[in-house]
Order: structure tokens, then sequence, then C-alpha cells
């Protein structure tokens, strides 16, 4: 007899069901091999991220775009409200898209695309978890814990496959962006990136 369906089952059943992942800020989880999660900074997280999209704008013969702090820090606080409210749209409860947070925030884009048109900015976001995969072997619960660079590769590697993300990111006449990152307290990772 086969035990595949048996174990794809079980593992399905794990990703459905398994607590989400560590608590931010309590002591971090440990699997049955005493392996900790590692270290996961938000500010370096930020910065690979955006290393990593001036590279493939590089490839595609476009100019790097310019670190923007206050974008960084609108991006950032969009991150930490879908973190904490438990939820992912690039629109808030309150119905309010990014063009609304740059105006709240005080933050004027009117970059010229075109010869009688002016973009008001852009906007990626991207959610998942601190770790991989969570794996049952023999009794034993073995976290997959992602690196910052893991997760940063991983979700450049997801917008650049995706039209509409990859679309921002290769948009010649943007010069700016900032990138926030917030952890919830189950172990998701919230990434916004904000174009000018």
């Amino acid at each position: 007899m086969r035990k595949t369906p048996f174990i794809l089952i079980l593992l399905l059943f794990l990703c459905l069901c398994w607590p989400a992942g560590p608590a931010v800020g309590a002591t971090p989880r440990k699997d049955s091999r005493g392996m900790g999660q590692p270290a996961m900074d938000a500010a370096r997280l930020e910065k690979k991220i955006h290393a990593l999209i001036n590279l493939e704008r590089g490839k595609a013969g476009l100019t790097g775009l310019a670190w923007d702090e206050r974008l960084r820090r609108i991006a950032r606080n969009y991150s930490q409200e879908m973190a904490s409210g438990g939820f992912f749209s690039h629109y808030g409860p309150d119905g309010r898209d990014f063009s609304d947070r740059y105006q709240s925030a005080g933050y004027d884009c009117a970059t010229p695309s075109g010869p009688e048109t002016i973009c008001v900015g852009g906007e990626n976001l991207a959610q998942d978890n601190l770790y991989s995969a969570i794996v049952q072997r023999k009794g034993r619960t073995i976290y997959r814990w992602h690196t910052e660079a893991q997760l940063a590769a991983e979700v450049v590697r997801r917008w650049m496959a995706s039209e509409g993300h990859r679309r921002n990111i290769l948009t010649s006449y943007y010069r700016r962006q900032g990138v926030g990152v917030a952890i919830a307290r189950d172990g998701k990772v919230f990434i916004t990136e904000n174009f000018c």
C-alpha cells in the first residue's frame, strides 16, 4: 500500500492548520532540533529588496531607483497597518489606496510619464512568512527558516514573475522608491514597495 496520499494529506493539513509562526518580540520558536528562528531585521530586509530591484532594472537597461526615506516611512507604516490589522490589500479598511497615503504624509509625487501626462506613483505588495516550510519528520517539527537574503530574493522573484508588479519595477519614469517591511505576531511578513 502506498503512503504517498496519506503524506500529502498530512502535509496539506499541517500547512493549513499549523500555527503561523513565532510572535515578534517573544522568544523565538524552536523546532524539535532546538533550532530557533534567525534574526530578521526589517531595515536590512528593506535595503536588500531595494538592491535587488535595482539589479533587475539594470538588467533591463534602466537606471536604478534612488532610496527615498519618506516613501520608506509611508511603505513601512502601511505594512505595519496590514500586519496589525490582519489584512492584505492595496486598499486599507478605510478604502484608501497608496495615493491617499502619499497625500496624508504630505508626499507629492508628480512624475512626468509623457508629454502631457503626470504619474502619481505606484505600489507593489508582498506577503510571506518567516519560514519557507514546516516539516514533520519522525515526530519532530522542523522549521525551514528564511534568511533575509532568501526572503528578499523570493519577494523580488515573485514580483518579476507577475506582469503588473514587473511593470511597476521596470517603469522607466520612476526615479525613487521606498520599501517598508513589517512582521506580524504570527510570523507573516508584509512588504510594501512605493514608487515615484
